[in-house]
């Protein structure tokens, strides 16, 4: 039964996930939680994803379609965002499924503790293989603005996905995704934070994110819009919320850690604008990182040996990843 008023609006961008799009719908309609509608938006599918989308509308009218040309997640979402008709806003890729009391659970957080944001743990489905993603850190108690955004950048606690989360649909109220720019979660994430007055963070695994091969995240070209969405946080942070410029610094220093291992795990030279800021900085935040009290003593290591060591650094790496192929 459609409602033109749910409870809350489930954003799913679907594009050519023939294979996956069903598992996931049908996680969501098994959802103990029913009063919630899924605004699916079709980003141009050449596959078909269209056709699967049509046939479980005609099943169940909690589904509306939106078809539109391919522009790529981030515009994919703002559309959602757009139709959305919910008081409660929540993100699910195509290729990922939730358990079936993924929403309640998280619905229940917001009422108990009055919150902006709940937010969930996720594990990993590797090639149909489950694996825990264990970041237990600011968990389980209601987080101020501040202390969200702490736990958002200290790498034990959750990350800037937007998935695995539900938020008050009126925290995106002038926000929008960066279209034609990867990452764009790291871009939009902690914007939401400083707007949700209170956040609750469960690390239990509610929500299954698929590795695959094709989608964004491991593809062969490299993304390094991380560096850029990184650096917007620090000049947010010193503009905004200076005791936190140290936070946002050590998410610089390893948004570009992770540029670097990405070339280097697929043997690419990286562009020269790329070398310039991996090459410079990351000596000048390595203070920020050993001193911030948030971040775990293997990953300041990690900062160390990247800094002075990065040719042994780049050979363990490499090596690490071949061994865990």
């Amino acid at each position: 039964m459609m409602c033109n008023h749910p409870l809350i609006s489930v954003l799913l961008p679907v594009y050519n996930v023939e294979g996956y799009l069903a598992q996931c719908l049908d996680s969501l309609l098994v959802q103990s939680e029913d009063d919630f509608e899924i605004v699916a938006i079709n980003d141009g599918s050449t596959d078909g994803s269209r056709g699967i989308l049509a046939d479980y509308a005609s099943m169940d009218g909690r589904i509306r379609i939106i078809d539109q040309q391919n522009q790529g997640l981030a515009a994919a979402r703002n559309t959602g965002v757009d139709h959305a008709r919910g008081d409660y806003i929540a993100f699910v890729d195509s290729d990922d499924y939730v358990s079936p009391d993924y929403l309640s659970t998280m619905l229940s957080s917001l009422r108990d503790y009055d919150l902006d944001l709940s937010i969930c743990g996720r594990q990993i489905d590797d090639g149909g293989v489950l694996r825990p993603y264990v970041r237990p850190k600011f968990s389980n108690r209601v987080l101020t603005v501040k202390e969200s955004l702490r736990a958002l950048n200290s790498y034990q606690s959750f990350d800037m996905s937007m998935c695995g989360k539900l938020f008050k649909a009126e925290l995106f109220s002038g926000i929008r995704f960066p279209v034609s720019k990867n990452s764009e979660d790291q871009f939009v994430c902690y914007r939401i934070l400083m707007k949700a007055k209170r956040t609750y963070y469960q690390d239990t695994p509610l929500y299954t994110y698929r590795h695959r091969a094709g989608s964004i995240s491991r593809g062969s070209t490299v993304n390094t819009f991380p560096i850029e969405a990184s650096h917007e946080q620090l000049d947010t942070f010193s503009r905004e919320l200076p005791e936190l410029v140290y936070a946002a610094e050590t998410s610089c220093f390893f948004s570009q850690v992770s540029v670097f291992n990405a070339f280097a795990l697929r043997s690419r030279s990286m562009p020269p604008n790329v070398i310039s800021c991996v090459e410079s900085e990351p000596r000048t935040l390595l203070p920020s990182v050993l001193s911030n009290p948030d971040i775990p003593i293997k990953k300041k290591m990690q900062a160390i040996a990247f800094v002075f060591l990065r040719p042994i650094y780049k050979r363990l790496y490499l090596n690490q990843r071949g061994n865990h192929a």
